[in-house]
């Protein structure tokens, strides 16, 4: 009898730890994620403010969602400005490959003309044109390839904020100055 109910004890034990060590995990983890524990910058962007802009066919022009959009992505770059921006143009519409081509890098100008107009700093924004060459959707609908008809905001890495010191000028020293510098480095 003694030892069924120690048994039973233990086991309860085991079991009570077993929970509470899950429960604990569960607020270590709500704590990690207030404390701001990082997800990835990229990650992040994407995911607090999008990546994407939609264009109509054929065109460059910016609609009132791709306005609001770039209004949310330039507030977020401001707040890191130690990092770099790649803006990619794609298309998917009529005509031939360099049409596309043309149409993808006025869009990709044209989100980077707007994210410096909002604060983001020019160096700090590269923009490159795909044409046709990174499809999301490959089909005829017209809903389908709306899809591909978009610039997208990379968080590259970050930039190389460190100040190079010149170097320093070399001061003529007499030969027995030269021979003793040797020595010590050799």
């Amino acid at each position: 009898m003694f030892w069924r109910k120690m048994l039973a004890g233990v086991a309860g034990g085991v079991a009570l730890a077993g929970v509470s060590d899950v429960q604990l995990r569960s607020a270590w983890s709500d704590d990690r994620m207030q404390l701001g524990a990082p997800l990835g910058l990229a990650a992040a962007f994407q995911s607090e403010v999008g990546d994407r802009i939609f264009f109509s066919d054929a065109s460059a022009e910016l609609g009132t969602r791709g306005r609001l959009a770039l209004e949310a992505q330039a507030a977020w770059l401001v707040r890191y400005p130690h990092l770099s921006v790649i803006v990619e143009g794609h298309a998917d519409d009529a005509g031939g490959a360099a049409h596309n081509l043309a149409i993808s890098q006025q869009r990709a100008e044209v989100v980077r003309r707007r994210l410096v107009q909002m604060g983001v700093a020019p160096a700090r924004i590269r923009a490159l044109a795909f044409g046709r060459q990174r499809l999301i959707a490959d089909c005829a609908a017209a809903a389908c390839a709306a899809q591909n008809r978009r610039a997208v905001t990379i968080i590259g890495p970050p930039l190389d904020t460190a100040v190079v010191a010149p170097l320093p000028v070399p001061v003529a020293r007499d030969d027995l100055a030269n021979r003793r510098l040797q020595r010590r480095v050799n």
